[in-house]
Order: structure tokens, then C-alpha cells, then sequence
């Protein structure tokens, strides 16, 4: 059972920092859209939108940690 709890948080783990690097990664891409001259105000509010799903599936995986202990 431990095994299993334990992949699982690490499965969460990953996604979690890969939601990270895909928020990242769009953040680089403003200043070259900008500079294109792209209105970057509807991708910001999407970027918004992640970080606050990314804020919440961090809250949930501490929460899971925390009825483990």
C-alpha cells in the first residue's frame, strides 16, 4: 500500500512540475510575441488561469500528504 501512495504522490509530483514548466515556458514566449507585436493579454489571462489550477493542485497534494501522516 505504501508503494502504491508513494508512486502515486510522485505521479503528482510530476505533473505538478510539469504544469510548472509549460506555465515557464509560455511566460518566455511574451516578450517574443510583444515584440512581434502580438497582443499578449489574452495569453496572460490564460497564464492567470494556470497558475491558479497549478496553486490548487499543489493545495490538494498537501492536503493528500497531510491525512497520509
Amino acid at each position: 500500500m505504501r508503494n502504491e501512495r508513494d508512486f502515486k504522490l510522485a505521479e503528482a509530483d510530476n505533473r505538478i512540475a510539469e504544469a510548472e514548466r509549460n506555465i515557464r515556458h509560455v511566460e518566455s514566449l511574451l516578450p517574443h510575441l510583444t515584440d512581434q507585436g502580438h497582443s499578449t493579454t489574452e495569453i496572460e489571462s490564460h497564464i492567470d488561469l494556470m497558475t491558479e489550477a497549478l496553486h490548487h493542485l499543489k493545495e490538494q497534494r498537501r492536503l493528500i500528504v497531510g491525512t497520509l501522516h
